[in-house]
């Protein structure tokens, strides 16, 4: 019994590991009130903001790939909030409409 639950409790934790490092998309943000061709041009350009963020920063071209996507991540959610998609919550990303 004992093995089971820590077996459990590892793969949770290499689950929760593998997901800290992957980069926001669109799937991340509503798209409430825009268009699909407006909430398309708001990813494009959001993620441009966030590869330039990247490329042009000094400091982030000696670091790990995970703090390269904390910054990338960081970036891109901030534009696509400033631009009116708020981050739609975790549950929503897995789960299938209603």
């Amino acid at each position: 019994m004992r093995a089971r639950l820590a077996i459990c409790f590892a793969l949770c934790l290499a689950l929760a590991g593998c997901n800290s490092i992957r980069r926001l998309d669109s799937d991340s943000f509503a798209a409430d009130a825009a268009s699909y061709d407006q909430f398309q041009r708001d990813d494009t350009a959001c993620r441009l903001m966030g590869e330039t963020e990247l490329v042009s920063n000094p400091v982030l071209l000696d670091t790990t790939r995970y703090a390269r996507n904390r910054a990338y991540n960081r970036v891109y959610g901030r534009c696509m909030t400033a631009k009116g998609h708020p981050p739609r919550p975790y549950y929503k990303n897995w789960l299938p409409p209603l």
